[in-house]
């Protein structure tokens, strides 16, 4: 089958395409975008290393519906790894050649206009949206939690990773550096993130925790009383997000659970370094002080010490850099079901991890395992567990055990 990959040259999209080259169901791959010397480069570098691949290079404006339609000929599926502005132009030429589509891009179904959702469902053509860590990944994770319960309060996600968008370099718990000079460093390249975390914290507040206590469900406060997280070899520890509120990048369906989705970051840094983070998020709340005070007096506090703020103590907990749990009922009790990603996870990154569920989509519309219609998210036309299954296979190298998730089912009461 044959697959036209917009920006099949980037970071999301080429290691997409290396991934799809590989698999017999694929005969063609088209590498197309406004860079003829990218997508020639990436085209011969693909074809040399897969023996019988059929990659080959095309230019094309991801924003010109007209020559998008004129290309799309004759292709299966097109993968769409480039910008957001692409996005309706590329879903509009599938729909006029009635190809299949597949994106990495951060938007979602109910971002795009009506009338496009309905003219895609009309041309039987499947149009997954926002493949990749979140929010497919993490909504897929949602519905697996969310079916283990009979009754769902609320669901939630926790994240203890920062990232620089621009290089796709992430910092997770178990990626810290030994060395405070090195660390420093480090830090300094996620500044923005850190920045832009507290700036939601000042724009957006807080968003509260369903726990359940004294034989009911109540609403707290995870920034200021803690909340219990999941640990990869097992058990829980209290840990205190820095930001809570809605989902980033629509993350996690509101209709899984009673209550809304909320969405919690941690602080993959060492102890101390948590603890000055959540004391400064909890100063913006109270309006004190402003996210971009919040953000320099982080940094000058590391910086006028860093071998008392960058050195690791001997005993480090680390927790998942990513789980989701659903909080609620089953067979008349209070009980919770959590899955994380497992310890090797955090050595993958998140851009390589969205090339991964971008591939395993694609696959599965290839191999017509959804009859789903229309302009929808991953969790609507997949199931959870098969999906992840595959995504773990193509991480084999990534992940000795062949586990992506780890996952605990407890009673509250």
């Amino acid at each position: 089958m044959k697959v036209f990959a917009l920006g099949g040259y980037g970071k999301v999209g080429f290691a997409a395409i290396k991934l799809l080259a590989q698999s017999d169901l694929v005969t063609e791959i088209a590498i197309a975008g406004r860079s003829l010397e990218r997508a020639e480069k990436a085209a011969t570098e693909i074809g040399a290393a897969e023996v019988g691949a059929k990659v080959i290079a095309l230019h094309a404006d991801g924003t010109d519906e007209q020559e998008l339609t004129s290309l799309l000929a004759g292709y299966d599926i097109i993968i769409n790894a480039a910008y957001d502005g692409t996005v309706l132009p590329a879903i509009r030429a599938a729909i006029r050649t009635g190809t299949h589509y597949c994106d990495a891009n951060v938007v979602n179904e109910q971002t795009l206009q009506p009338a496009t959702a309905s003219a895609a469902e009309e041309a039987g053509i499947t149009a997954i949206v926002a493949t990749g860590v979140s929010p497919c990944i993490s909504n897929l994770m949602g519905v697996h939690v969310a079916r283990q319960l009979e009754e769902v309060e609320q669901l939630q996600i926790g994240r203890a990773d920062i990232y620089n968008f621009q290089s796709g370099r992430e910092l997770t718990p178990r990626q810290w550096l030994k060395d405070p000079k090195e660390s420093l460093a480090a830090l300094q390249e996620f500044r923005p993130y850190i920045a832009w975390m507290l700036k939601r914290v000042q724009d957006d507040g807080i968003r509260t925790v369903r726990v359940y206590r004294d034989g009911r469900w109540v609403d707290t406060d995870p920034i200021g009383i803690g909340l219990e997280v999941p640990l990869p070899q097992g058990g829980t520890v209290t840990a205190y997000p820095y930001v809570s509120g809605d989902p980033l990048f629509g993350c996690l369906s509101p209709n899984l659970s009673k209550v809304l989705p909320v969405e919690m970051i941690f602080s993959p840094f060492p102890l101390q370094h948590r603890d000055l983070l959540r004391e400064l998020a909890l100063r913006v709340l109270g309006g004190e002080i402003d996210s971009e005070t919040a953000t320099d007096s982080f940094y000058d506090t590391v910086e006028s010490d860093p071998h008392r703020w960058l050195t690791l103590p001997d005993v480090r907990i680390p927790t998942s850099k990513m789980w989701v749990r659903a909080v609620g009922r089953k067979e008349g009790r209070a009980a919770r079901y959590s899955c994380w990603f497992t310890a090797p996870m955090w050595n993958v990154g998140g851009y390589f991890l969205t090339s991964v569920a971008l591939a395993v989509a694609v696959r599965k519309v290839l191999r017509g395992e959804t009859r789903v219609r229309g302009v929808v998210a991953a969790e609507t036309a997949f199931e959870p567990l098969p999906f992840l299954d595959e995504a773990a296979a193509l991480m084999a190298d990534s992940l000795p055990d062949g586990r992506m998730i780890g996952e605990s089912f407890e009673w509250l009461a």
